[in-house]
């Protein structure tokens, strides 16, 4: 009969299943579930499917909300507790900065697949010990430098790789926002200088060092200045409270390969709300990309025959890499769609057994980011060049 109502048997699809345990629920807990129960829906090819298994949060009140509303089948309030759920395969790690370390080392030990958050770490000492416990379970690992996946990133990649750009000279790249600007704004209002006080150079310039890396090569040594431009701001009862966190940050870069990079983040630039922007210029062409228009890579080549200016392609078109497939051509996703790019990878690198890297940021480019960035800030402390050691 036309009207009659036909049950789906989920336990019977033909797909393989693959129970995810989630540590942590703010922001970064939503973008990654979220982006988790898109996967079915934008990738019908897609071998494995997330299960939303088990969420974990202190505050029991917020962490139900979350379970329930992205629909986790339930929820723990001690991280140790979800490790050590037997149905759990891939555990991901969205806390605050300072508290990745113990959760991913407890997880590798587990023999459970790992997501990070980035930055990896606080610490270089940190992040080496989360390298080298994942390393010795075997397990795969993902430090979530999630715009590597977008389809301009990915392009540009491809094109550097080619040969298409010749010699690589120059890599200009920066990630600015604007929380701190006015230094009456109370502390507890300005993401980088309260809970973990990360600063700006962990929380968004790591993704700009990650790019680099991504795009052009490995950094050879960096010559970096970091400031904190208001020391101390009121917090919400009006008590003065002291800013140690960095809230602007500037590095010239030489790669191994030769070519030469400057990189800038800050958390005062006014005006900026998310705004990443990176240009690479070479022998037969350039590139640049604003993540503001994320759906188009702006390209100067040689092979243009003669005029002269960039293009600007569009990469929301068929065919693209990484193309949202269940939407038509030229029709424009968003910001979110890095995280969904990024954990369809690793799903499907579990599933498939495949490796992480290169496409994927390993927790061995997680560490080398974390490297990078102590060097900049003791290249500022010191006044020196510092080259980089792995």
């Amino acid at each position: 009969m036309l009207d009659q109502f036909v049950a789906i048997d989920r336990g019977a699809l033909d797909v393989r299943r693959i129970a995810i345990g989630m540590i942590g629920h703010g922001f970064m807990g939503a973008a990654h579930a979220n982006a988790f129960q898109k996967l079915p829906g934008a990738f019908p090819d897609l071998r494995a499917w997330p299960d939303l298994v088990a969420i974990c949060g202190r505050d029991s009140a917020r962490v139900a909300d979350v379970a329930l509303r992205f629909g986790f089948g339930g929820y723990y309030k001690d991280w140790r507790a979800l490790i050590g759920d037997p149905r759990i395969e891939i555990v991901d790690v969205v806390t605050p900065d300072d508290r990745h370390r113990d959760p991913v080392i407890a997880a590798a030990a587990a023999g459970r697949h790992v997501i990070c958050e980035k930055p990896l770490a606080m610490t270089v000492t940190d992040a080496a010990a989360m390298l080298e416990a994942v390393e010795r379970a075997g397990v795969k690992h993902l430090c979530c430098f999630s715009y590597r996946f977008l389809p301009a990133v990915r392009l540009a990649r491809e094109l550097v790789a080619s040969g298409a750009l010749g010699r690589i000279y120059h890599f200009r790249g920066r990630y600015l926002q604007q929380p701190g600007r006015d230094p009456s704004t109370p502390v507890e209002d300005i993401w980088y200088a309260t809970g973990t006080a990360s600063g700006v150079l962990l929380g968004i310039g790591s993704h700009i060092i990650d790019m680099a890396r991504f795009l052009v090569g490995e950094i050879a040594s960096v010559s970096g200045l970091t400031r904190t431009y208001t020391p101390t701001r009121p917090d919400r009862s009006g008590a003065l409270r002291p800013v140690t966190a960095d809230e602007g940050n500037m590095a010239l870069l030489e790669f191994a390969s030769g070519a030469t990079g400057t990189i800038e983040s800050s958390g005062v630039a006014t005006g900026r709300q998310n705004g990443q922007t990176w240009e690479i210029s070479g022998s037969l062409g350039s590139l640049w990309w604003d993540l503001e228009d994320p759906h188009h890579l702006h390209v100067w080549t040689e092979a243009d025959g003669g005029i002269r200016g960039f293009t600007n392609v569009s990469v929301s078109d068929q065919g693209s890499p990484h193309q949202v497939v269940y939407l038509p051509p030229g029709h424009n996703w968003g910001w979110e769609y890095g995280h969904v790019y990024a954990l369809r990878h690793f799903v499907e690198c579990v599933a498939m057994d495949r490796p992480v890297g290169p496409e994927g940021a390993t927790f061995e480019d997680g560490y080398r980011a974390q490297v990078t960035m102590e060097a900049i800030v003791a290249s500022s402390r010191t006044g020196r060049r510092i080259n980089l050691k792995y």
